[in-house]
């Protein structure tokens, strides 16, 4: 940062172009510069926020400066919270910038200050990315800080998984009518026409250890199926339904979720009336496979709920290793804290 980043912020705010949740966050973080205040004030700004601002290349580098301190259970509960929605806000936005992978020169004159207004969609494009670029150069500093309880712990994890999968890399995208057999199955990617398969098969007794309970409603299958397609097109997840060669008796479902240059992680289920059969055991060997042959990345993860001993005892079958253990909180589609445990295999 060339200039004072206080002076910076000050100048910003006197832009009459300013929307009301920038020049909030603007007079949040100059009231926390002064001590009036503290990071619980700004995090609900952050999160309620519509786009990462000019002012947020500010505001990142000094919350990182105090996360790399020594600091109290409940400042780095704030810490870690905030950097989650940071990171989510750019999530928002990753379609419109995932292909910029340079800092290009300030949308700006060269003699004007970073902070007067340019072209709107220049500036936000120049802020998102130099947002980025700070959170990679500290990525193995917010890795390595401690965190004092397992909801920190997952709180910390999703952060990083949300920086690697922006960073900017190329992935691979199979064809919409690829298909794979292993043995006497069938694998093929989910399309719109299976709604009514999984709505009959995904019951709660085999959402119990899953992210969603159940697909009870068709507009959750629906929106779960279209979410699917798009992340495949953009090659960040895979989701494959299995069949039977012989009868196409359904089997169950397999996915390579939030695929990047760093870790893929793999989720699996199998319908009820297949339970029992051996049938995880294939399912696994194949999305091993896949990965292999296929998609490039340093780590392949498998997270399980404490409790699901089954799960467990077959990613360490294949050579999965205990890494660490975390708590998720409840979502709208998983209302209750879960305590994860996660293995890791090196591709």
């Amino acid at each position: 940062m060339k200039n004072n980043p206080i002076a910076e912020v000050e100048n910003y705010l006197n832009q009459p172009v300013l929307t009301a949740e920038e020049r909030e966050r603007g007079d949040l973080f100059l009231a926390i510069t002064r001590g009036e205040c503290n990071w619980s004030n700004l995090l609900l700004s952050v999160e309620t926020a519509s786009q990462i601002a000019v002012l947020d290349s500010y505001i990142l580098p000094l919350l990182l400066e105090d996360y790399h301190q020594t600091t109290t259970v409940l400042e780095r509960e704030v810490q870690l919270r905030l950097l989650r929605a940071y990171v989510q806000l750019m999530g928002k936005d990753w379609n419109l910038y995932r292909k910029e992978t340079s800092l290009k020169a300030y949308p700006w004159p060269e003699s004007e200050t970073k902070t007067q207004i340019g072209d709107k969609e220049e500036v936000a494009k120049y802020a998102w990315v130099q947002l980025l670029h700070i959170l990679l150069i500290d990525r193995e500093k917010i890795e390595e800080a401690q965190t004092f309880n397992l909801i920190q712990e997952g709180i910390k994890q999703e952060v990083l998984l949300i920086l690697n999968m922006l960073e900017p890399q190329e992935r691979t995208v199979f064809p919409e009518t690829q298909q794979w057999e292993h043995q006497d199955l069938c694998f093929r990617k989910i399309t719109t026409a299976d709604a009514p398969l999984l709505q009959r098969h995904f019951t709660p007794a085999v959402g119990q250890y899953l992210s969603i309970d159940s697909f009870a409603h068709p507009l959750l299958v629906a929106e779960y199926i279209r979410q699917s397609q798009l992340e495949m097109k953009e090659g960040s997840c895979l989701v494959l339904l299995v069949f039977e060669k012989q009868g196409n008796a359904f089997i169950g479902c397999v996915t390579i979720n939030d695929i990047n240059l760093h870790t893929a992680e793999i989720g699996l289920w199998v319908t009820e009336k297949q339970q029992g059969k051996g049938y995880g055991t294939h399912l696994l060997q194949q999305v091993l496979s896949i990965i292999a042959a296929s998609i490039p990345t340093k780590k392949i993860l498998y997270t399980v709920e404490k409790e699901n001993q089954r799960s467990i005892n077959l990613c360490e079958k294949f050579g999965f290793q205990y890494t660490r253990a975390f708590i998720l909180e409840p979502t709208p589609l998983k209302n209750k804290y879960r305590e994860m445990i996660q293995y890791t295999k090196s591709r």
